[in-house]
């Protein structure tokens, strides 16, 4: 928790991270673009890290509400569009395996993000699921695919069996899905646009697909069932 609570102290550090999110989505062009997911994943991974149970750190909202949100803008912007690929790559199996792993970290950590936001709500607007929608809207046209794509993770995940290791994951999917269709007309659309045959075939009757063993489990099915409300 000492380095959670030292990491919400140093604005410069935290910018740091957030920078080469951008710098190696886009592609250094200096190693292979395999080592730069990697990284990405290791980084966002870092990132949710910070993030998680630190709801406690006053240091915390004033870092992400510092400087008219620099931290916070950057990230969303910075985690809005896919990582670019060559196109020699688009095929290769184990860059598409690590592009899937990524999906998951970035999935994870805009979750962790819309709970701190959601932790503070003496911030009032100031730090809010709203302002943080409308910095993804302002990158739509980038984002959109982005949760095109969160939302066929979530369609893939669904229609397996549900195992202890895809428990957080499952979760962390249908909730950013299901706030961001709840609170943002552009998510909706793309939501009700591409997948709402899809959703109601794979999510109709959660709770005969995800096991009841664990209460993250049960939440996994009340969110699910939140998003079948939504687009009813």
């Amino acid at each position: 928790m000492n380095i959670k609570k030292y990491f919400w102290k140093d604005l410069d550090l935290c910018t740091a991270l957030v920078e080469d999110l951008g710098k190696y989505r886009r592609g250094t062009g200096e190693n292979n673009r395999a080592d730069d997911i990697e990284y990405l994943i290791q980084l966002e991974s870092c990132l949710s890290e910070m993030f998680r149970e630190s709801e406690h750190l006053p240091q915390r909202a004033h870092l992400l509400t510092a400087n008219s949100f620099i931290v916070l803008r950057m990230l969303l912007e910075n985690i809005s569009s896919a990582p670019s690929l060559p196109t020699h790559l688009t095929t290769d199996a184990e860059v598409e395996d690590l592009c899937t792993e990524l999906l998951d970290t970035t999935t994870k950590l805009l979750f962790e993000v819309l709970l701190a936001v959601s932790d503070h709500p003496t911030f009032g607007t100031e730090l809010s699921v709203s302002r943080v929608i409308s910095f993804l809207e302002s990158h739509f046209s980038t984002f959109g695919p982005v949760y095109s794509s969160m939302i066929e993770r979530g369609l893939f995940l669904i229609s397996r069996t549900s195992a202890a290791s895809t428990t957080l994951l499952l979760f962390s999917v249908f909730y950013v899905v299901e706030v961001l269709c709840r609170n943002s007309k552009f998510c909706r659309g793309v939501l009700t646009t591409s997948h709402l045959e899809d959703i109601r075939y794979y999510c109709a009757n959660p709770e005969l697909k995800i096991v009841r063993c664990s209460p993250l489990q049960t939440l996994t099915i009340e969110r699910v069932n939140r998003l079948l409300k939504v687009i009813s």
